[in-house]
């Protein structure tokens, strides 16, 4: 079937089931959350994520939840229906070595693991989809693309029901964890759906961040376009300088807003930096746990020791990236995310690896 085809019968089948299953809306989510991971793309957000999913009592979508088989929901218990969807997920990339191979370098560079970061749910729902973001259009601006996107405001109507549905079959015991660095564009519209959202904002130096975000959409687009074309190759680069370029301009909107909303929501926003969360994951976990007031356990640090353990860095592969090949240098990159890196990333504001930042 073709992707975007079983994308559209997917979102029928989500919203059917939704009619036919009124406890879907009648029980409600967990008081506590979602607790969302939600920072810049390329920010460390993956391991914070893999790190925070190890509480127990927390439930954070599988891969499997979100693309094979959604309908009906199944319990993570439910070790038979988890069995046949790992099945359906696996056999049809065997037959298919090219698709394999990019997988593997995209692994490098954005490793794959059970659980998925909710972006699948907006893919679902045509928010974003791999397609646009590799696009290589010359005619494309910002304006003409991501501002397209972020008009979608029944995305997060879906996002929901999608996660009420999930909720039914495997409700949580303390909260739901989510990660996307899509909610960026759209703190309104996911605070209107999730007022009680306690929200994790890394951040990283943006002379690694554009460069590693480039590489890692180009090794990506390696299935669709000639790695050789350097046409494809710069408007590819061009979109990705595009995405975080609006990425910043809505985190810097949301963050230095006047209208009495942020200070309302100071308590539940923890700001931590890329270089913090590498020295001291563990210790970063543990913090934001303090800062939410959420239930710490050794458990959840013995579990975390023994994801390291099974997960080295570089398990999948290393990813090496540098300014230069991309055309950017750091100069610049300092002059035109001043703002930003001032706000959240100077050396005064260190600090804010254990505080929210009162902005």
């Amino acid at each position: 079937m073709d992707l975007q085809v079983s994308i559209v019968h997917d979102v029928q089948l989500v919203l059917n089931y939704a009619v036919e299953h009124n406890e879907i809306f009648n029980q409600n989510l967990p008081t506590i959350g979602p607790l969302v991971v939600c920072g810049l793309a390329r920010t460390g957000t993956t391991l914070l994520y893999n790190l925070l999913a190890c509480d127990p009592n927390c439930r954070v979508p599988l891969f499997t939840d979100m693309s094979v088989e959604i309908v009906p929901p199944i319990s993570r218990s439910n070790s038979i229906g988890q069995k046949r969807r790992l099945d359906l997920l696996k056999s049809p990339q065997q037959d298919n070595e090219q698709l394999s191979d990019v997988l593997i370098r995209i692994a490098a560079s954005h490793a794959h693991f059970d659980i998925e970061e909710d972006s699948f749910i907006l893919r679902q729902a045509g928010y974003f989809c791999m397609s646009i973001l590799l696009s290589d259009d010359e005619d494309d601006t910002s304006e003409s693309w991501i501002r397209k996107e972020m008009n979608k405001d029944y995305v997060y109507d879906y996002h929901e029901t999608f996660l009420r549905m999930l909720n039914t079959v495997d409700m949580p015991k303390s909260h739901w964890l989510l990660k996307s660095p899509f909610h960026i564009f759209s703190f309104d519209k996911w605070l209107e759906h999730y007022p009680n959202a306690l929200l994790i904002i890394p951040h990283r130096g943006i002379d690694e961040v554009l460069p590693s975000m480039c590489s890692l959409l180009l090794r990506a687009a390696d299935l669709y376009f000639d790695k050789t074309n350097s046409i494809s190759r710069d408007r590819i680069i061009k979109r990705c300088c595009q995405f975080v370029d609006t990425e910043i301009e809505c985190m810097m909107i949301f963050r230095k807003s006047e209208n009495g909303i942020l200070a309302q929501l100071k308590k539940h926003i923890f700001d931590i930096t890329y270089e913090n969360l590498m020295k001291d994951p563990i210790g970063v976990v543990h913090q934001i746990y303090d800062y939410f007031n959420l239930h710490w356990s050794n458990e959840i640090e013995m579990a975390m020791c023994d994801w390291f353990l099974k997960n080295p860095q570089g398990k999948q592969g290393r990813h090496t990236y540098s300014l230069a090949e991309f055309g950017f240098n750091r100069e610049d990159i300092e002059t035109r995310y001043a703002d930003y890196i001032n706000l959240f990333l100077a050396s005064n504001n260190q600090s804010l690896s254990t505080t929210s930042i009162s902005s």
